[in-house]
């Protein structure tokens, strides 16, 4: 990846970055696995972690998994911009991706999301606050238990839901002390640019 970075094609350079953001949904060490997004909520950004869960190359889009209840999911029914923000220490490179936020709940790709859950990623739903919920101490869920009540499993499927992201634009930034880069991508128009850094 980093000769690619290296040089100036930047149809190479995109093809290898989308390439990357998609082996890291399965190598939980990759520093693409988790990400940052940006939604908007009363004007301002709001910003979390979150772990991308699948990539489609063809389609340019991502998904993460999220509580239907939290406030990512009121903010995107109001405005569904949401941005990503990425940054692989190693290389050097930040990617910023920018798109429009689709939301799925109780429909066929969240099913099949849920499904292929591990079942301690479930047990992530099963709080009984929504997320943000003022409480009296923190509600500590042991992620780890196995013999669940089917009662506790379907009330967490019930909180579940997951965001699909369709990209209209991505930038990025390669820093190197061969020469800093920074390229823009538009996915409605097909242009791809140089920008200064």
């Amino acid at each position: 990846m980093r000769e690619t970075l290296l040089g100036n094609d930047l149809i190479e350079i995109e093809k290898q970055i989308w390439l990357l953001l998609k082996q890291s949904v399965k190598i939980a060490k990759s520093p693409f696995h988790q990400a940052y997004v940006a939604t908007i909520n009363n004007n301002f950004p709001e910003q979390r972690t979150v772990v991308l869960r699948k990539v489609n190359i063809e389609e340019k889009t991502l998904r993460f998994h999220t509580d239907i209840r939290s406030e990512k999911i009121e903010n995107l029914r109001n405005n569904n911009s949401l941005s990503w923000l990425f940054y692989d220490s190693e290389l050097k490179l930040q990617l910023r991706i920018y798109t429009k936020a689709e939301i799925h709940y109780d429909d066929d790709l969240a099913n099949i999301a849920w499904n292929n859950s591990r079942l301690a990623s479930k047990m992530c739903y099963t709080t009984h606050a929504k997320s943000g919920s003022i409480i009296a101490e923190p509600e500590v869920i042991d992620i780890n238990q196995k013999d669940i009540e089917p009662e506790l499993l379907d009330f967490a499927r019930k909180n579940f839901c997951i965001v699909e992201t369709k990209a209209a634009a991505m930038d990025f930034v390669f820093l190197n002390a061969k020469g800093n880069k920074r390229g823009y991508f538009n996915y409605s128009t097909e242009d791809f640019q140089w920008r200064q850094i």
